[in-house]
């Protein structure tokens, strides 16, 4: 029996319900509407190019860990800034009170404007890119950032 491609299928998805019921049993809804789920080698170079360059890191700042206060010293509780003064990352490496938090504004809706994902899609984007790129792992990711391990 002859396999069809994705091209193929993307031709004929829309031509009869008989059609659509088919093609979605062979290929998902996103890959025949042409929905854009980057690889993530794709998403983190997006990330690095529109995420990361934006992090100004003369405006990186250190919190205490029990509150929100500015701590004069280094602390594991970390705030990056872009050049506005706006937050992009909150995080925490200390295995007590970990987190990794980024701007639902500056992070999550810039590449959500430029890829079609689902919930489970981008927390694995994300979570894999927060290992790359902040050496954290993660377990628990919702639209705002998540718990760590």
């Amino acid at each position: 029996m002859a396999e069809i491609t994705l091209e193929e299928a993307k031709k004929l998805y829309n031509s009869s319900e008989e059609a659509k019921v088919f093609l979605l049993s062979k290929f998902t809804k996103e890959e025949l509407e042409g929905k854009n789920i980057p690889s993530q080698e794709e998403f983190n170079k997006f990330f690095e190019d529109n995420i990361l360059s934006q992090i100004d890191y003369s405006n990186t700042r250190f919190l205490d860990c029990n509150n929100d206060i500015l701590s004069k010293t280094p602390t594991s509780r970390i705030l990056l800034r872009n050049s506005n003064d706006a937050w992009l990352f909150d995080y925490d490496y200390d295995q007590k009170n970990s987190h990794f938090y980024y701007s639902y504004y500056l992070v999550f809706n810039i590449f959500m404007n430029q890829f079609s994902l689902h919930d489970v899609d981008r927390r694995i984007l994300m979570n894999n890119t927060v290992v790359k790129y902040f050496n954290l792992h993660m377990w628990q990711l919702d639209d705002y950032g998540c718990r760590l391990m």
